[in-house]
């Protein structure tokens, strides 16, 4: 055992002289080395060994040796936080001076420009489905609960047409797809890279903005005369692992961690930070606004279409027990019922049914040729010795009828669904003029946001918006519920634009993104609430949809006004 014990000064040398003077011990030393092994001379207990129960005193004096260290962390904690509130108002007053010295040119034009196309992008997001699927559903043969099957992969074989929808489409993709490419090329927020600490990074762009702009106006000599921005005190450090300290599963597995948690800190200070109660107004402003808007603008197009459908219904026209001997049919019946008739020997060749409906009716001898038919039906018919030659007269159409030496010859191919033809253009027109309708709202608010404020934008337009409902109890025509329509698009959207802004203004840098986030998802949950609600409605009863909507947009303007104004505020 003493051939590996060591002492601080060797055993074997003499500490003065230097020599080696062998293994020369005392044995009575030999012997309490022996004893004392794995002790130093401070009785330090090592790893592995025994060291019995602690004493309840002992424990007691630990607690309270901790307490203060754990104290002095919080406090600690507590003073780098209130460092970093005071560095980010000296930043935010200090980069509006910069601001200011940038200028304002060719720069933010671009910058304009770009964030233009990812806006509009956002905007034709929402009426492309509108637009595209009553011609869609036609060219791919969609029923009603395969519409959500569209951007998923099909195959019409010989059958593929290149229509006009398509081109509509390939044209909405144009703004998303710009905008992509330019973005790449637009620098990160200055304001953001300072935030994260990044001070060199977010000069160097801020340079680049002054140097820009002072070109365009002329004076490229103008020195961007700024050395030193504030940099808010960082209170977290990334972990970062290197290549050749682990894999690059640990490595993404510790940057997900990472990102993760500074995601779901700046949602918890957003919902239960000092900005909660700010986060639940603006909650309930946003969840009205979509209810009320999203769900009237899918409710305008199908009371529409309600009141053309009434309309043709009430044109149709009713035969009671025909007779029709030997006649050849060759033109469009439409909008018909026939009922207990008897046609014997007639022929209908190169025609067209619409809307029609053939009811306890005897076909006897009769030749359908060349046939086409939208909404067609034969229900409770018999039909005997008659022939059907390259029409879409298919099984479905007749309903509980009886055939007698009856053949099918040659169906038409494609799709055996009907749909809609002449109401297409009025959904094109419908959602034409209520996105039209919103342009003057747009700068009607961006004139007067900073002198009326951006609370009384948004509670008079909700206000006004509301007034716009009840008058739809009046519209009981085409011509007036798109009136009605365009108004309320109009008056709504300042309301929109006001609350974009204000949601922007209210947060600082670092949860800005996430509250405005946490916001739109909860909007998207409005709108998806008010298209079920509202359209379930259509042809029952207006007056649930009606005071859905203004009572939303009632109860969120005045909820509203209880936001603190932002209006000539420094942004933190």
């Amino acid at each position: 055992m003493d051939d590996y014990k060591y002492q601080d000064n060797y055993e074997g040398y003499a500490p003065n002289d230097g020599y080696y003077r062998g293994n020369e011990s005392n044995p009575e030393e030999d012997a309490q080395s022996d004893v004392t092994e794995g002790h130093d001379e401070e009785d330090e207990i090592y790893e592995g060994e025994y060291q019995g129960i602690p004493h309840p005193d002992d424990v007691k004096a630990k607690q309270a040796k901790m307490a203060p260290s754990r104290a002095d962390g919080l406090r600690g904690q507590a003073d780098l936080m209130a460092e970093r509130m005071e560095d980010e108002e000296q930043l935010a007053h200090q980069y509006e001076t910069i601001i200011d010295e940038c200028g304002h040119g060719r720069f933010q034009w671009i910058l304009f420009f770009v964030l233009g196309l990812a806006l509009m992008a956002d905007g034709v997001e929402v009426f492309v489905v509108s637009f595209v699927l009553p011609s869609a559903e036609k060219d791919m043969c969609l029923s009603s609960s395969k519409k959500g099957m569209l951007g998923w992969g099909f195959s019409m074989g010989t059958n593929y047409h290149f229509h006009s929808w398509r081109v509509f489409v390939i044209i909405c993709v144009l703004p998303c797809t710009v905008s992509m490419v330019a973005l790449r090329f637009m620098p990160e927020s200055p304001r953001f890279l300072l935030e994260m600490g990044k001070h060199d990074e977010a000069w160097m762009i801020l340079k680049q903005v002054h140097d820009t702009n002072m070109r365009a106006k002329g004076a490229p000599e103008k020195v961007f005369t700024v050395s030193h921005i504030k940099t808010p005190k960082q209170m977290d450090e990334f972990i970062e692992i290197q290549s050749s300290t682990g894999t690059w599963y640990q490595r993404w597995l510790v940057r997900f961690k990472t990102t993760f948690k500074q995601v779901w800190d700046n949602a918890l200070y957003c919902v239960m930070g000092p900005y909660r109660m700010n986060t639940l107004i603006l909650s309930v402003v946003w969840f009205t606004m979509a209810l009320s808007y999203y769900g009237l603008t899918v409710w305008f197009p199908d009371m529409i279409r309600y009141f053309q459908d009434e309309a043709y219904k009430s044109k149709m026209k009713v035969f009671f027990g025909e007779h029709v001997y030997g006649v050849t049919i060759n033109f469009t019946m439409e909008n018909q019922i026939h009922q207990h008739g008897k046609l014997v020997n007639d022929k209908f060749t190169k025609m067209y049914f619409k809307h029609v409906l053939f009811e306890d009716t005897f076909f006897d001898e009769c030749y359908f040729e060349d046939v086409t038919s939208t909404d067609t039906y034969f229900k409770n018919c018999t039909i005997e010795s008659t022939i059907f030659y390259n029409t879409d007269l298919y099984e479905h159409k007749f309903i509980n009828c009886r055939f007698i030496n009856t053949s099918f010859l040659e169906q038409k191919e494609g799709c055996h669904m009907d749909f809609e033809q002449d109401n297409d253009f009025l959904i094109y027109l419908v959602s034409f003029l209520g996105s039209l309708s919103v342009l003057p709202g747009n700068i009607i608010s961006a004139l007067l946001m900073d002198r009326v404020g951006r609370l009384k934008m948004i509670g008079g337009s909700m206000l006004i918006s509301a007034v716009c409902c009840f008058f739809l109890f009046f519209g009981n025509s085409e011509s007036a519920m798109i009136g009605w329509q365009c108004l309320f698009c109009g008056t709504s959207i300042a309301a929109w634009n006001a609350l974009d802004v204000i949601t922007v203004e209210l947060y600082p840098t670092n949860q800005r993104a996430t509250a405005f986030g946490i916001l739109n998802g909860l909007c998207k949950f409005g709108a998806i609430l008010g298209n079920t609600i509202f359209s379930s409605f259509v042809g029952i009863t207006k007056v649930v949809p009606i005071l859905l909507a203004a009572a939303s947009l009632v109860g969120g303007g005045l909820i509203a006004l209880r936001l603190p104004e932002t209006r000539e505020q420094v942004l933190m």
